[in-house]
């Protein structure tokens, strides 16, 4: 006997087919339905852009400080609790205007 005759190799099939679920009712019944699966995604890179530009614009606010956030999140972070500050101040003043004006 030859290996080369043309004959697949036997595998182990784990159940029907990929997407095909058998579907039994409580009083008996049963069907073959399809279901669907979500495919695992490929992320291929553009052509235009290279590994290079990709890492120099990760590094440009990248230097990381000891709590782990980089410097251009840090000042985002400085001036969003600014402009906190001073929409709280003038929350304040206006209060106060609006207490004077009902005395």
């Amino acid at each position: 006997m030859s290996d080369s005759d043309g004959k697949k190799t036997l595998g182990v099939r784990s159940g029907p087919r990929a997407g095909n679920v058998k579907q039994s009712f409580s009083h008996g019944r049963s069907k073959n339905v399809v279901v669907e699966t979500k495919r695992k995604r490929i992320v291929v890179p553009k052509a235009g852009i290279s590994k290079t530009t990709i890492q120099t614009s990760n590094k440009e606010g990248a230097k990381n400080l000891s709590s782990g956030i980089t410097d251009t999140e840090m000042e985002r972070r400085l001036k969003a609790l600014q402009a906190a500050k001073a929409r709280e101040a003038d929350e304040v003043a206006q209060r106060e205007a609006n207490a004077k004006e009902r005395e």
